[in-house]
This record gives C-alpha cells, sequence and structure tokens, in this order.
C-alpha cells in the first residue's frame, strides 16, 4: 500500500482534500437547514472515524487527526473562490471542484498508488458522499415528510460515480 511519503506535498494535498471538498460539495447541493447540516458534519466525522480505523494505511493515514488542519485551511482558500457568486452559481463551482479533484486524486493512485488503494480510496469518497446525502432529510415540515437524498445530491452522486468510473 501507498503511503503518505510516495507523494509530493501537493499531490498528497489533493488526495487528502479530495474526499472533503466532495462531502462539502453534497452539503452544499442540498437545502438541509441549520439542524440538517450539522448532521451532514456529523457524517462527514463519522466517515473519518471509519477511514482511521481503515484496513487500507493509504485512508488511515488520509484520515489521520494531523490532517484534518490542513483540510480545514485548504477548504477556506478554495471557498474563496466561489466567494461573491451566486448561490447557484457557487454550488456548481464548488461541485465541479470536488469532481476534478476525485479526478486528479484517483489518476494519482493509478499512476502511484499500490494494490489496493485505487478501489479503498474510491470506495471512501463515494461513502463520504452517500453519507452526507443520507444524514438529513431534504424538504418537509420539522422532520416530517422529504426526503432521504434530494434530487441536487443524487445528480451530484451520480456524477462522482461516473468520475470514479471512468478512472477505474
Amino acid at each position: 500500500m501507498a503511503t503518505k511519503t510516495d507523494f509530493s506535498a501537493q499531490e498528497w494535498a489533493t488526495l487528502r482534500d479530495a474526499a472533503h471538498l466532495t462531502a462539502l460539495a453534497v452539503t452544499a447541493s442540498g437545502s438541509s437547514g441549520i439542524f440538517g447540516t450539522i448532521k451532514e458534519g456529523v457524517s462527514i466525522s463519522a466517515a473519518l472515524m471509519e477511514g482511521m480505523q481503515a484496513d487500507n494505511e493509504l485512508l488511515r493515514e488520509l484520515c489521520a487527526k494531523e490532517e484534518l488542519e490542513s483540510v480545514r485551511a485548504a477548504l477556506k482558500g478554495r471557498l474563496e473562490e466561489v466567494k461573491g457568486k451566486k448561490l447557484d452559481e457557487a454550488k456548481a463551482a464548488i461541485a465541479a471542484m470536488a469532481l476534478t479533484d476525485v479526478t486528479q486524486a484517483l489518476t494519482l493512485l493509478k499512476s502511484k498508488g499500490a494494490g489496493g488503494d485505487l478501489g479503498a480510496y474510491s470506495a471512501f469518497v463515494r461513502g463520504m458522499g452517500q453519507k452526507v446525502a443520507e444524514a438529513a432529510k431534504e424538504g418537509g415540515f420539522l422532520g416530517f415528510g422529504g426526503e432521504r437524498i434530494s434530487e441536487p445530491e443524487r445528480d451530484l452522486l451520480a456524477r462522482l460515480d461516473s468520475t470514479i468510473s471512468a478512472a477505474a
């Protein structure tokens, strides 16, 4: 299995940040409200905990607590790119960034990863997106009605599936 030392600092940042940017894109694509957004944040933490305990060493390193501050700073910088855009434009830009970063990460793993890294990473990124999408209902009123995964979230997950399939 590949480890952090097999990648340059920029390559590592791409691998590390792509999953988080994907989770952010799924969160942004929905309209869960404040409580739903909190639930989505908790689901990201749960996905990271799973990654910390994964059989794959690369995933464990990517999800290590030491990496989280770097992720936060990187995402803050990336969000500056959408500052001042209309909401729909910002959501589309974040989704495009996420899919581009996932493509780059998968390309890196195809060239530098070891056996099982590409599959483990793909499943981790897809799983994180799915967990965020399922964390809170969209629509409805006071917790009644609504749907578990909204149409924009389903669309983004389908685009993520296509991105992963194309890289495989």
